[in-house]
């Protein structure tokens, strides 16, 4: 069996750091080839991959109570505007780019991204869901794939010196994998607005069917968003939903509250 080390983070995550010196049974020895590349991809984006992202509405939930958004239309506006203003130009950002680094293995890149992408959540809520989200996928990872490349970041995110956001987390372990950073920002991309529709599918309501072609209607936006993302450093990343950013402050003092944040 592989040795690892077990540490708890400030929070209730405890990140394992697998002892790499160890033989292991998993993906560490195998070439990544473009089917496993895809598999991969498929499992981490998959919403039974144990992150929490499911239970985030990035504040739309606040929009969903007091009737900002009350139908499929609406919510499909609001979630194009979502993608392209917020998600796209600040974590997509951070996803292409924590890719590239982990490929280079530029794990002080890595941390200084992770605290700048902190800096552009100006609400609490958004901080601590995308830090739970994140630890929660790199415990993930480096329990289920113990392939070698995160070690440095991870213990950061251990130690407290950076938050682990998801977003930076995805885009490292993508590129841990020899995942593009086009297909990472697209993955994560189109994992975000699932999540996010699967929420409002359950608080508007909206039928199976009505929240699938809204999936299917973003996919040349989310095209878009990974090309501009790839195309893009890091000091072009920017947060343009003011309004966004009030309502997830005014999530926490909801009265009802299905979400996280």
């Amino acid at each position: 069996m592989t040795m690892a080390t077990r540490i708890r983070t400030s929070t209730t995550t405890t990140i394992i750091i697998p002892d790499m010196s160890a033989p292991s049974s998993k993906l560490s020895n195998l070439n990544t080839d473009d089917q496993q590349k895809t598999l991969f991809l498929l499992q981490i984006a998959n919403s039974s991959f144990p992150t929490g992202a499911f239970n985030h509405s990035y504040g739309f939930e606040t929009w969903f109570s007091d009737g900002t958004i009350s139908d499929g239309a609406s919510f499909e506006v609001a979630c194009r505007d979502w993608l392209i203003y917020c998600l796209g130009r600040s974590e997509g950002i951070a996803a292409a780019r924590a890719c590239e680094m982990a490929r280079l293995a530029d794990e002080d890149g890595l941390l200084t991204l992770d605290a700048r992408i902190g800096a552009l959540k100006l609400s609490r809520e958004a901080r601590e869901a995308s830090a739970m989200t994140g630890q929660a996928l790199l415990t993930a990872y480096l329990d289920v794939f113990e392939k070698p490349g995160m070690e440095g970041y991870a213990r950061a995110v251990n130690s407290g010196e950076v938050a682990g956001h998801h977003s930076v987390v995805f885009g490292a372990i993508c590129g841990s994998f020899d995942i593009s950073a086009t297909d990472t920002v697209l993955t994560f991309a189109q994992a975000a607005v699932s999540s996010l529709a699967g929420v409002a599918s359950r608080l508007i309501p909206l039928g199976q069917v009505e929240t699938q072609r809204i999936i299917t209607n973003a996919w040349p936006l989310l095209q878009e968003t990974a090309q501009r993302a790839v195309e893009a450093d890091i000091d072009d990343m920017n947060v343009a939903t003011p309004h966004l950013d009030v309502a997830s402050m005014k999530h926490e003092k909801l009265k009802t509250r299905l979400c996280i944040s």
